[in-house]
């Protein structure tokens, strides 16, 4: 099959190897344990945007698994993400506990969205997750750390993600969502490059 004839097919696979490559290039130098936890939120992704790419080229009975992985993308990705983004920027070493921790929470959550079938509260969860990032890139931009900006810029992506099939872009709302992404994942890779520098 021709990846090019199907938008959506080429939007996921560009999401996917993005995601892998940004992971793979800018998180190796990163402790253990924040590396596991931007691992999760970047795996989240590829997941969803892998799983995506089968159902567009024409494998049957993914509906139930892609709404799994979407569920852990709203949840569990998104808390891991305002851990390791506060670990960043704060320049935290995470421990054990605030490690466990949020995969416990997220844990919950994605069990609670699954097991009871309401998966708009996982969009809340996402929104709200990107807004304490937000907060958080704000007080390193107080802070002048140029990974702060970066992450806001991020944040700023992702949240435009969400929205779209408002943007006035001539453009199908589930490609513009995917390229979005692809942005936000690469500003996330340029925070962790620039973790100590200063702004000005």
């Amino acid at each position: 099959m021709n990846i090019f004839l199907n938008p959506h097919i080429f939007s996921n696979l560009v999401l996917t190897i993005t995601s892998l490559f940004v992971f793979l290039r800018y998180f190796r130098q990163q402790p253990v344990l924040i590396r596991w936890l931007w691992g999760i939120f970047f795996g989240s992704i590829t997941l969803v945007a892998l799983t995506d790419l089968l159902f567009y080229a024409g494998v049957d009975g993914l509906e139930t698994v892609r709404g799994i992985l979407v569920a852990g993308e709203m949840t569990l990705g998104a808390l891991c993400l305002v851990t390791a983004s506060w670990c960043l920027i704060m320049r935290y070493q995470s421990g054990t506990y605030l490690f466990f921790s949020t995969i416990g929470l997220g844990a919950l959550l994605f069990y609670c969205i699954t097991w009871f079938r309401v998966e708009y509260v996982g969009l809340i969860i996402k929104a709200f997750c990107i807004l304490v990032t937000l907060l958080i890139s704000c007080v390193g931009l107080a802070n002048r750390q140029k990974s702060a900006l970066w992450t806001l810029f991020s944040m700023m992506l992702l949240a435009l993600s969400t929205k779209s099939g408002k943007l006035p872009l001539p453009m199908d709302p589930v490609d513009i969502n995917h390229y979005m992404m692809v942005l936000s994942v690469i500003c996330v890779g340029r925070a962790v490059r620039d973790q100590y520098k200063i702004l000005f």
